[in-house]
Parts: C-alpha cells; structure tokens; sequence
C-alpha cells in the first residue's frame, strides 16, 4: 500500500528541478511585466493609495510593499525580488531564494488586489508549497557545491531519494489538482451543463478574445463540443492523476488532457500568464519515465557517450577554478565527465602552464583553453548551442578571452569572493518532522477553505481557517467561468470637463464621442491585461472606495502644478459600456451606465 502512495504522491527530484527553474522564470517574468506600472499600481501617486487598503483589504493581508508609498521603495523590493527569482531558477541557496520570493511575492500581491487573477493566486501557492521540497537536489548551484565535491569532484554524493515523498508532497499533489476538482465542482450553470455553450461565450468576450479564439466562435456546434470536453477534462483527468495502476501512462494521460486545456486558452483567450502557471505546476507532476524517455534514444545514448567523454582540467591550487568546473558540468554536461587536477597529467599541465588557463578535452582528445574551452562546453547540448554561437562571434570571443584572462590573473581574489557567496552545503533530500506537521496542517487549511467557498455549501469558512489562509495567502477559490461564463464584453469611457467648461477625455484608449466605434475585439482598449482587470474592479468592486482612488488619481495627476487655473480638471464620470453576447446570431445588445461621478474640488460636488 505504502508503495502505491510512493507512486501517486512522490515527486521526481528532476521534476522538482524543473518546477523550481519555471518557477523562478515566471516570477521574474511578472515581475518584469508589473515594473511598467509601478507606479501606478504600487504607489501613493496611483491609482490606489495606501489610506485606501484598510477599506479594500482583508485584515489578515500584509504587505511589505505598504510600507512606503514612494516609488523608490517599490524599486528595492521589485528588485530583491527579482534577485531571490534568479537564485531560484539556478538552485542558488535554494531554500532562502524560495522563501524571499514567496515573502515579496504575497507582499506585492497584498498592495494592489485590484489587478489580480487567478494565475496570481496560482503563483504565490506553489510558490508557498515549493518551501517544503528539496529544490536545490538537481540542476542547482546547491547540488554542484555539495561537500563531497571539495575533496573528491568525480565522487557520486548520495542523493538517491527517487522520489521524493513526504506529506507535503501529498498536499502538493492535490493542490495542484485542487484547480480543476473545484472549478469543475462551481461549473454549474445551465451554459455548462444544459445548453454547453459556455465555450462560445467564453470566445465571444472581446476584452478576452485572440484573433484565434474571435475565428473559433464561428463554429458554435464545434465549442458546445469544446464545453463538454473542459467539463469530462476536469472531472476525469484529476482521477487519472491519482490512479496508481497502468503506471505512468494514465499519469501522463492525465497531464496531457490537463495541459491541452491551457494550450486552448492560451491560444484562444487573453488570461495573461495563467496558462503558463499552470504547466509551471503540472511539471510537477511529471513521473520519472519522463526523464528516463529522454535519454533512451538511440541518438541520446550516443550524444551522452561523447560527452561523457570530456575532461576539465583546472589548477588544483585554486579553489574558484574547481568550483567553476562542478557548476559548468553540472548545468552544460553530464555527472560522469571528469573534473581532474591538471598537475597531475604531464600532458596537460606544461598547457595550463604555458598559456595561464584551464584545459578541456574533447573525445576525440582535441584541447581547448581559455574562452574557446567556455564556448565548446556550450555547444555539446542543444539548449545551449545556441549561446555558444553568440559566444563564437569574433568580437565577443575576444571580449570572452579578455574577460578569461582577468580572471585568471586575479584568481586569489575570486577565491576569496567565492568561498564567502558559493560555499560548500550539503543538500538534504529528508523530510522534517516539523515540516511535515506545518504541511500537514496547511493541507487542511486549503482542502477546508475550497470546500467551504463552494456555493453548494451554505456555512461560512471557520474563523481559524480564515486567518491562517489569508495570512499564507493560501486563500484560494476556483470559479473561472464558474458558475456560468460571463456575457458580457466592457470598455470604459472617462468624459471630464475643465473649469473653463471644456470637454477632455481622461481614458484615450476608447472616445465618449457617439460617432467612435468599438473595434472588433476589445484588447486595445487595455493597456495590458492588468489594466484589463483594474477596470472590471472599477465596475464591479461593491466598495466606491475603488472609484474614488481611481478618481482622485485623475484630478492629481492632471491638476499637478504648474497648470493655469482654468484649464483645471474639474469634473468627470466613469461609463462602462456593455455589449451582451447571445446565442442566436443576433447584434450584440449595446447599453451605457454611469457608475461613478468625481469632482476634483469641492465647488463642483454638485452636479
């Protein structure tokens, strides 16, 4: 029995190698998409300044990024952010670079949930749970620099717990399924279950739609199909997942179901990174047949023969030099290739000797040193070749040799900065009693708040789990398209008037002007995603605290000195304007309401 739960709930090492890479890529790729409104967004001079977070927020929020309301002090933590998410995707203190990424990450999501979705949520749980795996036990600058290497390169550290399997793996696993077991569960609605046309209605959202997913919604018969397959996907995929028999085909079989929906939204619908999350979480999940397929072919094994055959030579009086060569083999070549001491081998060494550089050999015994030895390490493996031809290039090969040959001269002091930042540390593969009992409590945490935010049942999520998911940012709920997918396409209009009467449009993206016609699909209408979802806020948001912060932006941000008195922004509305999707083939139905009317000085509160 207990090998069957091994099977299901364990976790490859190489699986958790390559969801600690994605990890850190897509959070330094949000952070990089979110640093152009950083101000905006994140600042008392935008669009929601902090005296408003206690009206909007949760109690149990907290937000390092509240701490200051000037833009200087979004840029330090965007870019400790941005560090601990680089640390993260070369395995660099692995577990440290996990827990400042997920600290500043909750943090920045805390300071504006205006803009959120539910890849947001996504990112920050895994990002939580990714605290109570060995992420540094492959492919990391931690599983390079483990303690045995310092004395013996060509030693084989036991790092054998294939797979890794604890209670938070189990927690994991179900946290990653947790998405569509409950979304499919709030999949209620007469378009999921009755008409299934919740595909069209999907497709037909202009504010969503791509080009590709605008073409799709002509077939509307092909999309009541699309809607039942979502709907079989959801329920049956999860139990795939878990089934321990007709290992691993039914495990991938599962995974490819899952993964084919994300290919569909990301190539049907505008939902920013959601999609690319998601296959970040579903590569967890990847059993170790994966890998293992990789490497039978044929092609593979001999490919894998020639680089095994290569040899690093480096001076065995500079510590920085060997750890140079453990990091290169283990990120460029294969654990079998030979780190060797070139005094050692008199028909290495008069080579390092006479041109003050490391050597590497090739298997058909061919040398190369200096930067030419960096270049040909890249170009044994396709990812990197590419790299290796940017490296070859004639000016920055002699930037490279330059560069090698700095270094080379000031090895004592690289040595001295090495052994400070990338020192030898052992990487345990061991669960924690203590971790398993966090994780074991967290487990319950999630599994109670989705069922208690089902709308099936009717009580309220208990106190105790209230504050423990919010305060984790583990709070959670699945209900894209659910109950039923939204109808409606919007666009926002901010007509405003001057204290000398002058009509200004305050959002240039679309026109209050009755001859402007929408374009066919609403994209452009947004500056990005984001923006896309700040406005529905702006719409929907119960709390008019969303309006006037919004509001008092624009009478700040327009009335800044020096300006005349009376070309001063005195007044403006919000409209939203709505088009309705139908199923019959007809116009879409087009209406127009005010929600929200801002005076910039008191004069003009009445209208």
């Amino acid at each position: 029995m207990k090998s069957l739960a091994v099977r299901v709930f364990g976790l490859d090492l190489r699986s958790i190698a390559l969801f600690r890479m994605l990890l850190g890529s897509l959070i330094l790729f949000d952070l990089f998409l979110r640093s152009f409104d950083m101000n905006l967004f994140y600042t008392d001079d935008g669009v929601l300044a902090r005296k408003y977070l206690l009206d909007l927020n949760s109690k149990w929020y907290w937000s390092l990024h509240s701490a200051g309301g000037e833009l200087w002090w979004q840029i330090i933590l965007f870019t400790f952010a941005a560090i601990a998410a680089i640390a993260l995707i070369f395995g660099y203190r692995s577990k440290l670079a996990a827990f400042v990424s997920f600290v500043l990450l909750a943090s920045l999501l805390n300071r504006n949930g205006l803009i959120l979705q539910g890849g947001d949520q996504l990112l920050v749980i895994m990002c939580f749970w990714s605290l109570f795996l060995p992420l540094g036990a492959r492919y990391s600058v931690d599983a390079a620099l483990t303690p045995e290497y310092q004395t013996n390169p060509n030693a084989h550290p036991d790092n054998s717990a294939q797979p890794y399997f604890s209670v938070a793996t189990i927690a994991i696993v179900f946290q990653v399924l947790y998405l569509y077991i409950f979304t499919a569960i709030m999949k209620t609605g007469d378009a999921w279950m009755v008409r299934f046309d919740a595909a069209y209605y999907a497709v037909s959202l202009q504010q969503f739609a791509t080009p590709i997913g605008q073409w799709i919604s002509q077939f509307p018969e092909f999309l009541k199909f699309a809607t039942r397959y979502v709907i079989v996907v959801e329920y049956v995929a999860p139990l795939l997942v878990l089934c321990p028999f007709f290992w691993p085909w039914l495990r991938f079989t599962g995974l490819l179901l899952l993964a084919s929906l994300h290919a569909a939204f990301l190539a049907m619908l505008h939902i920013g990174l959601f999609p690319l999350i998601d296959f970040m979480a579903l590569s967890l999940l990847l059993p170790a047949a994966t890998w293992r397929a990789l490497s039978y072919s044929e092609k593979a094994k001999k490919r894998k023969q020639r680089i095994d055959a290569i040899r690093l030579y480096y001076d065995e009086d500079c510590g920085f030099c060997l750890k140079m060569c453990l990091l290169l083999r283990l990120f460029l070549l294969t654990s079998e290739v030979k780190i060797l001491p070139a005094q050692q081998h008199p028909d290495i060494y008069p080579i390092m000797e006479a041109n003050n550089s490391w050597v590497v050999t090739d298997a058909e015994n061919k040398t190369y040193i200096h930067w030419h030895a960096m270049v040909f390490l890249f170009s044994v493996r396709w990812p990197f070749k590419v790299l290796s031809w940017i490296m070859a290039f004639p000016p920055l090969l002699a930037l490279g040799n330059r560069v090698y040959g700095w270094v080379a001269i000031n090895r004592g002091a690289m040595g001295t900065f090495s052994s400070r930042w990338f020192g030898y540390r052992s990487v345990s593969v061991r669960p924690t009693l203590l971790g398993s009992a966090i994780a074991a409590f967290m487990f319950y945490v999630v599994t109670s708040y989705n069922v208690y935010t089902l709308p099936q049942v009717k009580q309220a999520v208990p106190d105790h789990v209230l504050a423990v998911a919010k305060t984790a940012r583990l709070d959670q709920r699945w209900d894209m398209f659910a109950p039923y997918p939204l109808t409606i396409s919007i666009y926002l209009q901010v007509p405003g008037k001057l204290r000398d009467g002058s009509s200004v449009n305050l959002y240039p993206l679309t026109s209050p002007e009755e001859d402007w016609v929408a374009p066919t699909r609403f994209t452009t209408l947004y500056e990005n995603y984001r923006w896309r979802k700040y406005v529905d806020r702006v719409n929907s948001h119960k709390n008019n605290a969303v309006r006037k912060a919004y509001g008092n932006h624009l009478c700040k941000t327009w009335n800044e000195p020096p300006i005349a008195i009376h070309s001063q922004l005195a007044t403006f509305e919000f409209y939203i304007v709505k088009h309705r999707t139908n199923t019959q083939g007809k116009p879409k139905e087009i209406s127009r309401h005010k929600v929200w009317r801002h005076w910039c000085f008191p004069e003009f509160a009445n209208p």
